[in-house]
């Protein structure tokens, strides 16, 4: 079962076309990596999916729901991280979660349940009376995604998460990632980074707003004769004509 399915998908910005007539499907629990360098469209593709802006022409629905007419429905239904805005680090632990858990619909004894259950699954309830920025950025990094899917989202969208973090915290970043994936959550990710693309069930690589390539990580280093990821990105990306 497919929860996003998009045919054309294009937004422009007066004569600037930032998204140029993309077309692909995500499968439920699938690992989606959605590449493309800066200014590739990466972002505001990934805005009109999440509901926050509004295409200009294309069809798109996510988690079932028409990206024109059910934003707010779409909303209610996915997770949402990025590498610049995740938590508050001028709040405890526990106010974070409280905070984002009423943000997704989560409230009284549910969000309670709810919040403790995340804490003690991060080995965190020491924690909960922390103020966020004290926290190591390893710590921050997973208690972000994990209020990203308190709600238990059909679809998490990861906006570069894992920017300025160390190999080895990306490497257990990632653990939780597969984790949410088991659960069937479907995980929709951005990064720079190529061997996390590796990581990926299937990538796409964006390039002047168009989508260049799609499919497998091991399909795409075949096709272009590569022996990485960061090989084929490079392949697809010097065809940009456009700075970010």
């Amino acid at each position: 079962m497919n929860v996003i399915e998009i045919q054309g998908l294009t937004k422009r910005f007066g004569a600037f076309t930032a998204v140029d007539g993309i077309s692909f499907d995500v499968e439920a629990g699938e690992i989606f990596g959605f590449l493309g360098a800066n200014g590739a469209g990466k972002t505001t593709a990934m805005r009109m999916l999440c509901g926050l802006s509004t295409p200009t022409s294309g069809r798109a629905r996510v988690a079932g729901f028409d990206v024109y007419r059910r934003q707010e429905e779409i909303k209610r239904r996915i997770g949402y991280m990025s590498q610049r805005f995740s938590l508050y680090g001028d709040l405890r632990v526990w106010e974070n979660v409280r905070l984002f858990g009423g943000i997704y619909g989560l409230h009284g004894k549910r969000l309670a349940e709810k919040g403790c259950e995340l804490l003690e699954t991060l080995d965190m309830a020491g924690e909960r009376n922390t103020l966020v920025d004290a926290l190591p950025l390893g710590w921050k990094q997973k208690l972000a995604f994990s209020v990203a899917i308190i709600h238990d989202p059909q679809i998490v969208f990861l906006d570069e998460p894992t920017g300025g973090v160390d190999p080895v915290t990306r490497r257990r970043f990632w653990e939780l990632i597969y984790q949410a994936s088991a659960r069937g959550i479907t995980v929709f990710v951005t990064t720079h980074y190529m061997d996390e693309a590796e990581y990926c069930g299937r990538v796409s690589v964006m390039v002047d707003g168009r989508l260049e390539a799609i499919g497998k990580p091991s399909s795409l280093k075949a096709a272009y004769r590569a022996a990485d990821m960061n090989e084929v990105f490079h392949a697809l990306a010097r065809k940009a004509k456009r700075n970010d």
